[in-house]
Order: C-alpha cells, then sequence, then structure tokens
C-alpha cells in the first residue's frame, strides 16, 4: 500500500513540477508556479521519508534526525538568501544553487557506491554481481551529470558576478571531447568490473575537469 501512495507522491510531483516550469515562462504566474512547483516537491520528499521501503528488507528509512536537520538547515539557508539576494543577482543564485544540487547527487552517488563495494566484496555469487552492475549504472550517471553539473555552475556563478574571466583555447572543443569519452568509458569499465573502486574517483575528477572546460568559453 505504501509504494502505491508513494507512486502517487512521486507522480504529484512530476505533474506540478512540469507546470510550475510551464508558469514560470510568465511574469504574472511565476511567483504561483514556484509555489506549486515547490507543493509538489514537498510532497515527493515527505512521500519518500516515510514511505519508500527497501525491497529486500522491507526497511523503512532511519535516521530522521539527520534528514530534518538537514532540511531545516537548507530551509534556513535557502529563506535567507531568497530575501536578501538582489533581483539583478537573482541568476547567481540559481547557480550556485543550482551547483549544490549536482554536488548533492554526486555525494550520493560515492556514498551508495561505497556501501554496494562492501556487499559485492562479501557476495560475489555473479546473479548478484549482474544485479549490482545495474545499480552501478545509476550511480555512476548520477556522479557524472551531478560533477558536471556542480563544476559548470560554479564557473557559471564565478562569471556571473565578475570573479572569472572567458577563456578559451585553440583546439578546445576536442580536448573537451577527449575528457568527455574518458569519463563515459571509465564508467563502463566500472560498470563492467564494479570492483575498481579507484575507478570511481577518477570518473569523478574528470567530470569535474569537462564541466570546467565546457563553460569556460561561453
Amino acid at each position: 500500500m505504501s509504494q502505491h501512495l508513494l507512486t502517487i507522491c512521486y507522480l504529484i510531483g512530476s505533474v506540478t513540477f512540469i507546470l510550475g516550469l510551464k508558469m514560470l515562462s510568465n511574469p504574472a504566474s511565476a511567483r504561483k508556479g514556484n509555489l506549486v512547483a515547490a507543493g509538489g516537491m514537498t510532497i515527493a520528499i515527505l512521500g519518500t521519508i516515510f514511505l519508500y521501503k527497501d525491497v529486500e528488507t522491507g526497511e523503512y528509512l532511519h535516521n530522521y534526525l539527520w534528514i530534518f536537520g538537514g532540511l531545516l538547515i537548507g530551509a534556513v539557508i535557502g529563506t535567507l538568501a531568497a530575501k536578501k539576494v538582489k533581483m539583478t543577482a537573482m541568476p547567481e543564485m540559481v547557480s550556485l544553487f543550482n551547483g549544490m544540487g549536482g554536488a548533492c547527487a554526486g555525494l550520493i552517488s560515492i556514498v551508495e557506491f561505497n556501501h554496494l563495494s562492501k556487499e559485492v566484496a562479501t557476495n560475489p555469487n555473479p546473479e548478484f554481481i549482474h544485479f549490482v552492475q545495474s545499480k552501478v549504472l545509476i550511480i555512476v550517471l548520477g556522479l557524472v551529470i551531478g560533477s558536471v553539473s556542480f563544476a559548470g555552475s560554479m564557473i557559471a556563478w564565478g562569471k556571473l558576478n565578475g570573479k572569472v574571466k572567458d577563456f578559451s583555447f585553440k583546439g578546445q572543443n576536442i580536448l573537451n571531447l577527449i575528457v568527455l569519452a574518458l569519463a563515459l568509458g571509465g564508467a563502463a569499465s566500472l560498470i563492467i568490473n564494479p570492483n575498481q573502486g579507484m575507478m570511481l574517483y577518477v570518473i569523478l575528477a574528470l567530470s569535474v575537469v569537462y564541466g570546467v572546460l565546457f563553460v569556460m568559453p561561453i
């Protein structure tokens, strides 16, 4: 029953997020659209906290103190930042917060991979390894996208406030493609063999470098 309710919460979150983005395109409805999207995300978050249950163990989430402590700190920082920021500096704040979201995705990926690697070490069963590979795929995608988003957003934030200047050089596009290809190649290698713990950090470094190089010339 709880899983069905959680699915409904995610559906509400998805629909309200899309509606909110649509309403943000018009200044007259932008404020209301922001509230609609935020309300839907709140439902999805609370649904995850109280309704999510591990398929294997049947256990619900723990550490509510840490979860709500983080939510409270984030809410306070977000509220203060939104009240003090000037309208002309709004793009900077959006870039900064977007980068923080990417950083969170990357950190979660690292934690989840370390958790999985310990399980792989104690359970070398081929069927379990195949199951782990599917999860590593999701983890690596989160790491690459989150790291690129974080690095790129930080450069964008620096450019918007004038602390970072445009920078480009001949052959940069080729270098960008090479770095991206190396990151994706490392990701494929890690999915095939999840026992390569250090490869995760190589992918992280390459993704950060790609995020910086991709945004610097813009």
